[in-house]
């Protein structure tokens, strides 16, 4: 069942179906377009509207009640044809704008600019570059370039495929040349963009008259009325038969397509809230702009009027092809028409201009706020050391907070990197210990904290590690006065896997678990953490060794100094490492009892 509408043709109705009212009203677009330059155009077109009427009579007076689309194609390519366009009289002069061919000079027909004049009679036309969306994928580029250079448009979207894999940076040419990878990226990337200029600067053939040019026809009557017959891209027979191919495209092309369409959604909204940021920064009150960060508020104030320009640059580069995406999506939904070549064109030159104006001033502006950040930061890191410089030696908070709580004063830090660290103790777990690196074997590091002791026998111990020889555990009492005993032992330079902490464990937990096997033991309760250093570093153990100073014995009450060296001068020994650690000092009284 279709719908009948009723039209208004010359003071006459006729009763035509909709599929055919739209094919009649493509025609007589098409003739008024390819007539509206000429003189007297308007008179010709209403000569072909009599005659179209006059047919339709003749339809009538034959019983047709409704005109269908058959009836409308029948009657256009009839009136597209010079010999078929109307029966006149031979003596009637010719119309205002009419010529005369040779026979008409000789006194015999007259014939109208529709019957074998200039555009009416020339062979083939001069080709015109479009984009055919009658038979597009994306924008319908390549089938545009097939259809005025030539070719099956299959081959040039293969060809074009193509170049992404064999030109430098493509597939093909990464397995065998790899130094063709960077700047072989660019080619490919330069591709795709030159598609993308293409089809804005190409313009679209959206009418019948454009399709003829661009398929080289001459746009005259008879051509127009063959266009205008041909199914258009929303009724071709052949569409949903593509094909496996076609239907990758399809698919491919649309869902690029929709993709472009949600990057232009995406830029509306950052346009409106970068205009929406901007109306805020302009109106907010100067105070409460300074309290949310000064620093930056500051050079903000310094370099206000150039922020702006570049902002404004920035909101116009994203203005005009935010504008152009949502233009074309309406163009897709049949709600707009496709922009002109000339707009398009200056859209690309106004684009152009912004683009590079934005990048110009953005460059300046980048090299500003890096300097600016530059001072900024030295500012804050010179606070910050000031902040957290204790006795003339700069602390990390956290090394502070660690060393402070345990009475740990640092004396000497050359070439130090860090005074302590985590995640190699001994048992394997996340405790933070004394340590210092330099990898070029120069640090001069002393680490010491002190305790009053009363008269009696006392034993150090420590757990220390090292990867190089020369760093000592110390102590001495009161000064280092010519009289002063100082009590040194080396530490072990076992690296970071072994020690005779891992293997003492390591053997009491094997024995442990022989006995416990045999039955009859019952484990100890150090048991788990034995396991817990003897498992460290996948049952490698971090390097630690227990060491131990000689026994210090006073008869009097003394104040003991006591720490980790690589200084010579209290060591009496040269360093030949990289890093050592010392962590769980112990100090016990060990009189004999009496």
């Amino acid at each position: 069942m279709k719908k009948n509408i009723t039209i208004n043709l010359l003071g006459r109705l006729y009763a035509i179906d909709e599929d055919a009212y739209e094919l009649l009203k493509r025609y007589t677009d098409s003739l008024r377009n390819y007539f509206a330059r000429r003189e007297g155009g308007e008179e010709i077109v209403d000569d072909i509207e009599a005659r179209i009427a006059e047919l339709f009579d003749e339809l009538k007076q034959g019983g047709v009640q409704a005109i269908t689309i058959e009836h409308v194609e029948d009657i256009i390519h009839r009136v597209g044809r010079p010999e078929e366009m109307e029966e006149e009289d031979p003596s009637r002069p010719p119309r205002e704008g009419e010529e005369k061919t040779q026979s008409e000079e000789n006194g015999d027909t007259y014939s109208s600019p529709l019957r074998g004049g200039r555009e009416g009679s020339q062979g083939e036309g001069h080709r015109r570059l479009y984009r055919n969306l009658a038979d597009r994928k994306f924008m319908g580029v390549l089938s545009g370039l097939a259809a005025y250079f030539g070719g099956d448009v299959l081959w040039w979207r293969l060809g074009y495929v193509a170049l992404f894999f064999l030109l430098p940076g493509g597939f093909v040419s990464r397995m065998f040349y790899w130094s063709t990878w960077h700047w072989g990226i660019s080619v490919n990337v330069g591709l795709v963009i030159l598609y993308i200029a293409l089809g804005i600067l190409m313009p679209v053939a959206d009418t019948p008259e454009d399709r003829l040019r661009m398929k080289g026809k001459p746009v005259n009557p008879q051509n127009l009325a063959d266009e205008v017959s041909q199914p258009q891209p929303a009724q071709r027979p052949d569409e949903g038969h593509m094909g496996c191919l076609g239907g990758f495209f399809f698919i491919v092309g649309t869902l690029v397509r929709w993709f472009i369409y949600g990057v232009g959604i995406a830029l509306a909204f950052t346009l409106l809230a970068g205009i929406v940021g901007l109306i805020a920064i302009m109106t907010m009150p100067h105070t409460m702009i300074h309290e949310s960060d000064p620093t930056f508020w500051q050079f903000f104030d310094a370099y206000q009027d150039d922020l702006f320009k570049a902002a404004l640059l920035c909101l116009g580069v994203l203005l005009i092809p935010t504008y152009c995406i949502i233009h074309s999506f309406f163009n897709e939904i049949r709600m707009l028409k496709p922009m002109g070549f000339g707009q398009r064109l200056a859209f690309l030159i106004i684009w152009i201009g912004l683009f590079i104006a934005a990048a110009v001033f953005c460059t300046r502006l980048v090299g500003k706020i890096k300097e600016a950040e530059e001072k900024s930061w030295q500012l804050r890191d010179k606070q910050y050391r000031k902040d957290n410089t204790h006795d003339g030696i700069f602390y990390e908070p956290d090394e502070w907070e660690f060393l402070s709580e345990r009475g740990w004063r640092v004396l000497r830090a050359d070439h130090c990197d860090r005074y302590t660290s985590s995640g190699q103790y001994y048992t394997g777990h996340g405790a933070r210990y004394i340590d210092t690196y330099d990898s070029r074997h120069r640090q001069l590091f002393t680490i010491e904290r002190t305790e009053v002791l009363q008269p009696g026998t006392y034993r150090l111990t420590a757990c220390v590690r090292a990867n190089g020889q020369g760093a000592y555990v110390y102590a001495f009492a009161d000064s280092l006065s010519e009289s002063s005993i100082i009590y040194r032992t080396e530490i072990p330079a076992d690296n970071n896997t072994g020690g005779s902490l891992w293997r003492e464990s390591k053997f009491r937990r094997d024995s442990m678990d022989l006995a416990y096997s045999k039955g009859g033991y019952e484990l100890p309760a150090d048991y788990n953490f034995l396991c817990a250093i003897a498992e460290a570093n996948d049952n490698r153990g971090f390097g630690w060794n227990r060491v131990a100073l000689p026994d210090m014995h006073f008869s009097k009450a003394v104040t003991l100094h006591y720490g980790v060296s690589t200084d010579p001068a209290l060591t009496r020994a040269s360093w030949l490492g990289q890093w050592f650690s010392a962590c769980d000092f112990e100090l016990k009284r060990i009189d004999e009892k009496k």
